[in-house]
């Protein structure tokens, strides 16, 4: 068992999304009978983080999306001979660094992403998806008194420019690769997206044009498809959505009103803390989460959006579909598919029972398997072993 984790505090987290996760997993670690310290380094006093963190030393320590190594290439867990749990909330390829220490271990929201790393030859990873305070989970209340018909808490990605891009850097052959990847993505459920790039560079490879496989940055690549992808299925979501009134609330309003001039139901709105966002679900019938690059996984959205009292819109996604059921629990939408879920929605926001009963459905599974306590023992549970075998690699 282990008897104690240190948890950093990020320097910085845009809307205060981190923050508000270090201290609920922090909490939850402390309720399984962890001790759990929340240490936050200062810049002008480093060597108080370090005396507070070596004057009673942890069996690890523990920060979301991790402690990359220094313009050296030093890693902090290296030079204390402490395992580092990186808690990552972003996609893989932004943090191979990580796997370079002996002392690192990661978690990954998305399965697939584990399986990149032990593609890798790096074992220490875990499947860590996102939770939700237990506390959030309010009775769901009627629709008079969630002003909001539909809420979208997301970042405007001009992925227009994103392919511009593109043309731009690659050659024709990897832009060609890069469209096919990103329509595979888009359209099936059970392909991540690495595996969906290297099906379509595969492809470039062996035709008449050819493609040096040598010559490719494949995380830089990878970089600009997630952001095609992902701004793209934004945009054409909301575009959709027909009747429904949409208020979206994040960076780029700019963008969104450029894109979305057309479509009078959807408000656009500047960017909100996590905090403020969490209120606004609360005042929202129905909230829209698109995340079409995990596949494997679970954002946070999804989770606070059901314990909010709301009816949550999402991509399918393997692990969402195992965990939870079309128009039982949740309401998954396909891309391309538009009319569709604007059928759906449109038909739960005048059908306040069948609402309810979707948002009560949601709240049971979220209740019983997806809170930060959850996370916390699977995380215990899983985590001693890999512990146990650094420290054998490691014993003097």
């Amino acid at each position: 068992m282990i008897e104690r984790i240190d948890v950093f505090m990020p320097p910085r987290s845009q809307y205060q999304v981190l923050h508000h996760f270090t201290q609920s997993l922090a909490a939850a670690l402390t309720r399984t009978g962890v001790s759990c310290r929340v240490l936050e380094a200062q810049r002008d006093q480093p060597q108080l983080f370090i005396d507070e963190l070596l004057r009673n030393k942890p069996e690890c320590t523990l920060s979301f999306n991790g402690l990359l190594p220094d313009e050296e290439g030093r890693f902090f867990c290296n030079l204390i001979r402490i395992p580092h749990v990186a808690c990552l909330v972003d996609a893989p390829q932004h943090y191979l660094a990580l796997i370079r220490s002996p002392y690192s271990v990661i978690t990954c929201v998305d399965r697939f992403y584990c399986d990149f790393f032990q593609g890798l030859n790096f074992q220490n990873s875990l499947f860590m998806p996102h939770g939700v305070d237990k506390e959030l989970i309010i009775p769901p209340t009627p629709l008079d008194e969630r002003p909001f018909e539909a809420l979208m808490l997301a970042s405007f990605i001009d992925y227009e420019q994103v392919r511009k891009t593109w043309k731009k850097t690659f050659e024709t052959a990897l832009c060609k690769a890069l469209e096919e990847a990103a329509e595979i993505i888009l359209s099936e459920r059970d392909i991540p997206c690495v595996q969906a790039l290297a099906l379509a560079l595969d492809r470039q490879t062996r035709s008449p044009m050819g493609l040096d496989p040598a010559k490719i940055d494949f995380v830089m690549a990878l970089d600009q498809l997630e952001d095609y992808v992902n701004g793209r299925d934004r945009v054409d979501l909301l575009k959709g959505i027909k009747d429904a009134q949409v208020h979206v609330f994040g960076a780029g309003a700019e963008g969104w009103k450029k894109h979305l001039g057309q479509s009078r139901n959807i408000l656009t709105h500047d960017a909100v803390s996590y905090d403020q966002a969490l209120k606004l679900m609360r005042q929202s019938k129905v909230v829209l989460n698109s995340c079409p690059t995990i596949k494997n996984g679970a954002h946070e959205r999804i989770f606070a959006g059901i314990a909010s009292g709301a009816a949550v819109v999402t991509n399918d996604n393997l692990y969402m579909h195992d965990n939870f059921k079309h128009g039982d629990s949740i309401l998954f939408y396909h891309h391309g598919r538009w009319e569709e879920i604007n059928r759906e929605i449109n038909a739960y926001l005048h059908d306040e029972e069948k609402r309810l009963v979707l948002v009560k459905n949601g709240q049971k599974i979220v209740h019983e398997g997806h809170t930060w306590d959850h996370r916390a023992a699977t995380l215990i549970s899983e985590l001693s072993p890999i512990l146990k075998r650094i420290g054998a690699m490691h014993a003097t």
